[in-house]
């Protein structure tokens, strides 16, 4: 069968391939995996939109943690002990790590035990508690475009996102060949998301004008239809592969998806050292046709990577390597596959610090988390305003 992708150039003849490792000697593809394991995955996502349902619908057994908002992200941090133990890739066990904890500490245990509002431009219907990076208009917002402008969409969509978390931890026994759908129909789906991104710029739209029954009901129209997809692609996990949401509708996906494209990132190709094994497309979860991409351009420059490693570190000729912000500062350096796994090797001093260090920020944030949030109603109450925060005229806000 062909590789051939439409859009993409085929790649010039080359000496014969060497043969892609045995399945059971990749790190970053999944082990095949019982149906009781995968019953379990499903069981926890009906679960989280159990936990949905009630928050905003049900309002019953007291909005107890184990039914509500929250109980998607505790079953992240359950299901996400079980996945670092047993990844194999180091990097991937690191980037999990870091996913997590910020699951565990700035998405449940701030909003829930310390919450606060966090400053915002614009009417946004609710008031935005910390974290509201989806919300446009928050400080939170602005500083995450920024990052992603910089580094990629790795920033959120590796590293800090609960929507992918959930995916990544609880939807891991559905990450094999027979789940992931791949091919030229399934690439051409991706520019399905460009619709729930255009009703997303609306949704930005009607946040900047005051309160009406229009902006109200457009509002809630487009929280209803990201949400109702968001589970139903859950538990079609089994037929659309653990990341359908991220690949085919996701709205932030998008919005994030195009600062990689006019930004620094980008994962850079070597067509010389690539022996076309086809590995780096079988470990992507976003069906992205790698190395026909990066034989066609000489760089892998899209809009679905969201920078989970796995193609650079599983790399066996080191022929990928991540391009962003660093490498335009420090053009020597090269973030392939032994960079990014000396990154994670527990053995050196460097990771073991930088690993202090980012639990020291976490740290920090729930500290700040509870200071404010014991202040709210009295004079010293964080400035909620973006405008009046940075000390522009009332008429600009």
């Amino acid at each position: 069968m062909s590789r051939r992708v439409i859009g993409i150039a085929p790649a010039q003849p080359k000496a014969r391939p060497q043969r892609c490792m045995p399945v059971d000697q990749q790190r970053s593809l999944a082990g095949r995996y019982p149906l009781w394991v995968k019953g379990l995955s499903l069981l926890a996502f009906t679960w989280a939109f159990l936990g949905w349902l009630n928050d905003a619908w049900f309002y019953q057994f007291d909005n107890s943690i184990l039914l509500n908002r929250y109980t998607e992200y505790g079953l992240i941090v359950a299901f996400g002990i079980w996945r670092i133990a047993a990844e194999k890739n180091p990097y991937t066990r690191k980037r999990l790590m870091l996913l997590v904890a910020n699951v565990a500490v700035l998405w449940w245990l701030i909003p829930w035990l310390f919450p606060f509002i966090e400053p915002y431009v614009g009417y946004l219907g609710v008031l935005p508690a910390f974290p509201s990076l989806h919300t446009p208009g928050t400080l939170t917002f602005f500083l995450v475009l920024a990052a992603v402008f910089l580094f990629g969409r790795r920033v959120i969509c590796g590293w800090n996102c609960p929507c992918v978390g959930i995916r990544e931890v609880v939807g891991f026994p559905f990450r094999q060949a027979d789940h992931v759908p791949r091919g030229k129909w399934a690439w051409r789906l991706r520019h399905l998301k460009w619709l729930w991104f255009a009703l997303y710029l609306g949704a930005m739209a009607a946040m900047v004008h005051p309160a009406n029954n229009q902006t109200a009901g457009y509002l809630g129209f487009f929280a209803l239809i990201v949400v109702l997809p968001y589970f139903a692609t859950m538990l079609l996990s089994p037929w659309i592969g653990n990341r359908g949401y991220c690949r085919f509708l996701c709205p932030y996906g998008a919005t994030f998806g195009l600062l990689n494209k006019a930004g620094a990132f980008r994962i850079d190709y070597a067509v010389d050292t690539c022996t076309q094994c086809g590995l780096c497309e079988k470990v992507c979860d976003m069906g992205i046709p790698v190395w026909q991409m990066g034989a066609a351009t000489g760089k892998i420059d899209t809009t679905e990577c969201m920078g989970c490693g796995r193609c650079v570190t599983e790399c066996p000729t080191s022929s990928l390597a991540f391009h962003d912000v660093r490498t335009l500062l420090r053009p020597a350096l090269r973030q392939d596959r032994a960079w990014l796994r000396r990154l994670a090797d527990w053995t050196r001093p460097a990771p073991r610090w930088r690993a202090a260090g980012f639990a020291l920020v976490l740290a920090l944030a729930l500290i700040g988390a509870w200071h404010y949030s014991g202040l709210i109603g009295s004079g010293a109450e964080l400035i909620s305003n973006l405008g009046a925060l940075c000390g522009l005229p009332v008429s600009t806000w």
